[in-house]
């Protein structure tokens, strides 16, 4: 059995390019059809608010709470603004109430600042941008209710509907297609080459059997023109 080198996978490859390139575009192409028509896509909307907060501002005790939604150990735990403000909007009956089935929201800081965007996602960028508003314009009330000390003030730029869904991203689906495609493509390629017994040139049988070749035989009367044998 011969080594195969380096030079030679090159050539394996460069035999079979046609296959490599087709199989790629192939799949890549497979990739982005398939997020673009088979998977739900999901949409997001965005908006902003200020949280104004004191040295003195404290969480509500939670027994003064109605139902108990609020979880002080989770709040007081939270080493930032936005994962207090997160953990506050997530117990709250308040902002439960407006977040439809299916549709999440999050809290994040913008630039590590006191400035807090209000994102939510879910099937419908209409309904993602009304309840990003309707989080928004709630936050002062709950702000108030919950954060003793605190103030939420709501940007004046509401959120709109998106024109374009967030995920999934057919370009990253196709890209993975793509060299899913080029990996297999390079292994039917590489096991082909390999399985193929036939001597091809009289390096083969020098490389095989370490014996020199003197003359070659051409055969004119094989299909395609004059081949060596």
């Amino acid at each position: 059995m011969r080594d195969i080198t380096i030079n030679d996978i090159l050539k394996m490859l460069l035999a079979h390019i046609k296959l490599i390139i087709i199989l790629t575009v192939v799949l890549a192409l497979g990739g982005y059809i398939y997020a673009d028509n088979f998977i739900q896509k999901s949409y997001s909307a965005s908006t902003m608010i200020s949280i104004l907060v004191t040295p003195t501002t404290t969480v509500v005790d939670p027994d003064a709470v109605e139902d108990g939604r609020i979880s002080y150990n989770s709040i007081s735990s939270s080493e930032s603004l936005a994962n207090n403000i997160t953990t506050l909007f997530t117990y709250a009956s308040e902002i439960d109430e407006i977040c439809p089935p299916g549709y999440y929201f999050s809290v994040s800081p913008v630039n590590e600042s006191n400035y807090m965007r209000i994102t939510v996602s879910g099937a419908d960028g209409q309904v993602c941008a009304d309840t990003a508003n309707a989080i928004r314009s709630a936050a002062p009330e709950v702000v108030a209710k919950y954060y003793k000390g605190g103030e939420a003030v709501p940007f004046s730029n509401p959120a709109t509907a998106p024109y374009t869904h967030s995920s999934p991203n057919a370009s990253r689906y196709a890209m993975f297609g793509g060299i899913a495609g080029l990996i297999i493509s390079i292994l039917i390629a590489i096991i082909l080459e390999v399985i193929d017994t036939t001597i091809k040139a009289s390096d083969d049988l020098y490389k095989i059997y370490e014996i020199p070749v003197f003359a070659e035989i051409v055969d004119f009367d094989s299909e395609g023109g004059a081949k060596k044998r």
